[in-house]
């Protein structure tokens, strides 16, 4: 499978071992924010085609129930980001909204301008809206902007070019067993190009077996980075498939 990046939320093992084994971390622009030249020192010395995507960090919203009230902090906080992304030279930008930004609310109308400024970054830009959001509507609002809409594609089957797959562990989906990252490298066989972050409590053994499925990893996978294989035949002994997937998300 060609033009997958297959990583995790945040370097979660040493930085050196994980730029070993995959070439994509998704990095959350947090307090204590490194400075752009930290940044820019982290792009310079990663492995030749390494791929970093920049989460922006909450305090650009601000008031997480009032978001984006104050335009003079909105332009200073646009600006601070975009100076991150530069530094990191970001593949990626991904949005992840408040639970406020909402279908029709105000703070929906004040974010499109922020869309609109983030796809002038020159990257790949990612939306992914929290709380009431049909997925219908959503990419419905990011198509205006060039945006592709995270999400799952084990709950709702991708149809984009692009696929930005937020693999969360949530729900039935605790931990990925080697049967379900085998339907999800299905899910996203169709897409032109696809980045896939596992943000669940076995996120790095998880990111190295499907980079390993899916031809992506660097080097041979050291002992304790495997999935055990027998978590596939627990499921199959509670009577649990792990292949079925809802068709209707």
């Amino acid at each position: 499978m060609s033009n997958v990046r297959v990583g995790t939320a945040g370097f979660v093992v040493q930085r050196e071992r994980y730029q070993s084994k995959l070439r994509f971390v998704e990095y959350t622009l947090r307090p204590p924010v490194p400075s752009p030249k930290v940044l820019a020192g982290w792009q310079r010395t990663a492995p030749e085609g390494f791929t970093f995507a920049a989460v922006a960090p909450d305090s650009l919203y601000g008031e997480r129930d009032w978001p984006l009230r104050d335009p003079v902090k909105l332009q200073s906080e646009l600006d601070r980001f975009a100076n991150q992304v530069n530094a990191l030279k970001a593949r990626v930008v991904v949005l992840r909204t408040p639970i406020a930004i909402s279908p029709g609310s105000v703070a929906l109308k004040r974010f499109l301008p922020v869309l609109e400024r983030a796809r002038s970054f020159g990257a790949v830009l990612v939306w992914e809206p929290s709380g009431l959001w049909e997925r219908e509507e959503a990419v419905a609002v990011a198509s205006d902007f060039n945006a592709v809409v995270a999400g799952d594609p084990l709950q709702n089957e991708p149809e984009e070019n692009i696929v930005y797959a937020h693999m969360r562990g949530l729900g039935t989906d605790q931990r990925y067993t080697m049967g379900r990252l085998e339907a999800l490298a299905e899910r996203i066989s169709g897409a032109d190009e696809a980045f896939v972050v596992f943000d669940s409590g076995s996120a790095w053994r998880e990111a190295v077996g499907f980079a390993k499925l899916v031809g992506e990893l660097l080097g041979p996978s050291d002992e304790g980075d495997e999935l055990d294989e027998d978590e596939d035949e627990d499921e199959d002994e509670d009577g649990e498939d792990e292949d079925d997937l809802d068709e209707d998300g």
